[in-house]
This record gives structure tokens, C-alpha cells and sequence, in this order.
């Protein structure tokens, strides 16, 4: 994980990614095979039996096994022309978003969303969202809610990319080097896997809205006297002063805006690297002299 994202996770949640450093291996081992799908693991299984009651050489003479030069070269050149792309793509959706939220569109959706500031003859300008639910949804709905919502169709249509390319290397992979048991081993572990792979990205998927939401409520959980304004325009640049703490930003939902199409970006290019680092595990294949991590005692024996 880039240092780039976990900063962006952090500014987003306030919390840090914390890595572990020494992961259990048999915890790993574990939590992957309850991701395999039944089928598939049946499959496994059903390749493993085959290859060890058939101990003669298999695939050739080749010396590397489920190795697809053409797979490979395709993933080599392509994952980083997808993540080019993302970043001009975000580049533009940040551009976009922050001129519309500088402070004259900040006051016009303050002004236009009804009740969402008032003015009071002696006091001057205040926001009217209250520290409640019902309030905090009407104002995000009306503001952010926006932006989050221009954001996921960016998000799945970088995903996509990386979809149609995981097929093409699938294609490639599987004709040109899954020809026996041993060599459908790998095939068939990656394809046990699509479900996992699929919650995953749903889930950071939703992150966007979901952390978004949070992020957007802690402007408005704090108590204390109503704050008011000589002018509406200074009242729009004050709103989410938890967001612009420095007055880095004209306004608040200008520095939103940046931590959010920070996040948004890294999400995306993290998964873009997650697929590629995936695909380089896979295609890359393994040894002849590594079969001999299938074999169990009883199959040495009988070999021997």
C-alpha cells in the first residue's frame, strides 16, 4: 500500500493503516481456503489427486509450469496504461469539482437549498444544520452527496478496464499453458477466488459514500453557541471549518473536496496495483522443482 493512500485514509477516518509487519502463515493459509469457492475447490482437489497418481513427467520438457509469455507481456504493458488513464481521468473530476464548489456556488446551494442559513437583523448570517441525523442527510443529499455520486461511475468505469483486461489474460493463460493436472492447479486456484475478489470490491466501492458520510457528519457533532457572520458569502466559507482547520482552502468544501478525490484516486489506483500484483503471481507460474510441495509421504515413498 502506497504511503499516498494511507495518508488519504487517515485524513479521511482519522485513523492509521497499521501493517503487520510478521502475518501468521497458517492464519493466511486458513482464511484462504474459506474464500475458495466449493466448486472450484472440488476442481482443486480433483487436479491434485490426478498429478500425484500420475507421477511422470507432465507438460513437455518445459521446465516452467502455467507460464503464458503472451498473459504475461499483456499484463506488463497494460496495468500501467489503465492506471495512467485513472490519473488523467481524476485529474479532470477533481478540476471539475473544485470550481463547483468554490465559494460563489457554495453560497448559491446555501442559499437555493431553503433553510440552510438564515439571516437575523442584528446577529448577521448562521448555518441552521443541527447536530441530528435528519439534518446532516438533508444538507450532505444537497451538497456532497453530489460529488460522491460523480465519483462511483468513475470508480467502476476503472474497474472495468481492469475486468476486461483480466479476461483477455485469462484467455491467453488457459490456452496457452493449462494443457494437464499440474498445470490447471493455478487456473483453477484463481478462479476459486473471483467470488472473494468480487465482496472485496464491493465493499470498497461503498467506502466512498460511506466514508464521505462520516467525514461530512464530524463538521456538525461539535457543540457549542451558534456562530454567525456579518455577510452570507463569509457564512458559505465558514461552513465545515473542521475540514479547513488552517483556512488551507477559500472554503471548506474546497478542502472536502481535495481529501476526498485523494482518497478516490488512491482507492482506485490500489486496486488497479492489487490486480496487477495478482496477475504477476499467477502468470509467472512455478518450477518443475517445486512440485515436490504437492507431494505427501505416501507419494514420496511410491515414487521412490
Amino acid at each position: 500500500m502506497e504511503e499516498s493512500f494511507r495518508r488519504s485514509i487517515r485524513k479521511m477516518t482519522g485513523a492509521s493503516i497499521r501493517l503487520n509487519a510478521c502475518p501468521n502463515r497458517s492464519s493466511m493459509v486458513a482464511e484462504l481456503s474459506q474464500s475458495m469457492m466449493v466448486t472450484w475447490s472440488i476442481a482443486l482437489f480433483e487436479h491434485l489427486d490426478a498429478m500425484l497418481n500420475n507421477l511422470d513427467p507432465s507438460v513437455g520438457n518445459s521446465e516452467q509450469i502455467s507460464f503464458s509469455e503472451t498473459a504475461w507481456k499483456l499484463a506488463d504493458t497494460s496495468f500501467p496504461q489503465i492506471a495512467e488513464a485513472a490519473n488523467k481521468l481524476y485529474d479532470e473530476f477533481r478540476a471539475k469539482w473544485m470550481q463547483r464548489f468554490s465559494t460563489d456556488e457554495v453560497l448559491r446551494l446555501l442559499l437555493e437549498g431553503g433553510d440552510f442559513i438564515h439571516h437575523d437583523e442584528e446577529k448577521g448570517w448562521a448555518l441552521t444544520v443541527k447536530n441530528n441525523k435528519q439534518d446532516i442527510n438533508a444538507f450532505y443529499s444537497a451538497t456532497i452527496h453530489l460529488l460522491v455520486s460523480d465519483a462511483e461511475p468513475l470508480f467502476v468505469r476503472m474497474h472495468g478496464r481492469v475486468m476486461q483486461l483480466q479476461e483477455k489474460l485469462c484467455k491467453y493463460w488457459h490456452s496457452e499453458s493449462a494443457v494437464d493436472a499440474v498445470s490447471k492447479l493455478l487456473p483453477c486456484l484463481e478462479s476459486s477466488l473471483r467470488d472473494k475478489e468480487n465482496a472485496m470490491i464491493t465493499s470498497l466501492r461503498s467506502s466512498l459514500n460511506v466514508l464521505a458520510k462520516k467525514h461530512f457528519a464530524l463538521a456538525f457533532t461539535g457543540k457549542g453557541p451558534q456562530r454567525y457572520y456579518r455577510s452570507a458569502a463569509s457564512c458559505a466559507r465558514n461552513v465545515g471549518r473542521f475540514w479547513n482547520p488552517h483556512y488551507a482552502y477559500e472554503n471548506g468544501f474546497l478542502a472536502f473536496t481535495d481529501e476526498f478525490c485523494d482518497y478516490a484516486r488512491d482507492l482506485t489506483l490500489y486496486i488497479i496495483d492489487w490486480y496487477h500484483d495478482k496477475w504477476s503471481v499467477f502468470l509467472r507460474g512455478f518450477s518443475r522443482g517445486q512440485l515436490n510441495l504437492f507431494e505427501t509421504t505416501a507419494s514420496a515413498e511410491a515414487k521412490n
